[in-house]
């Protein structure tokens, strides 16, 4: 993914998750200059940016109960239902 001002370039990447074992795609946690935290799936040369958010915490703890499932989808659901309420708060 290329760096544009609304998709910027990891600036701490904190943490890398591989929701199936040997799966090829992962979810990636960084930090971005304003302080805020984006969850972003990635697959190879492809990248889907699931939601940003200021409630690091709160982000980790909807992956650790999607980690209960062990699977992709469930990860990926739990990050945009945390993009949804953001949007809601934020609206």
């Amino acid at each position: 993914m290329a760096e544009t001002q609304d998709h910027p370039q990891p600036d701490d990447v904190i943490i890398t998750l591989r929701p199936v074992a040997g799966g090829a795609s992962t979810i990636e946690i960084d930090r971005l200059s304003d302080g805020s935290y984006r969850a972003t799936q990635r697959g190879g040369p492809l990248s889907l940016e699931l939601c940003r958010t200021d409630d690091l915490e709160r982000l980790l703890r909807q992956l650790n109960e999607a980690l209960i499932s062990g699977t992709q989808s469930a990860y990926v659901a739990a990050v945009r239902n945390l993009h949804d309420q953001e949007l809601a708060r934020s609206a």
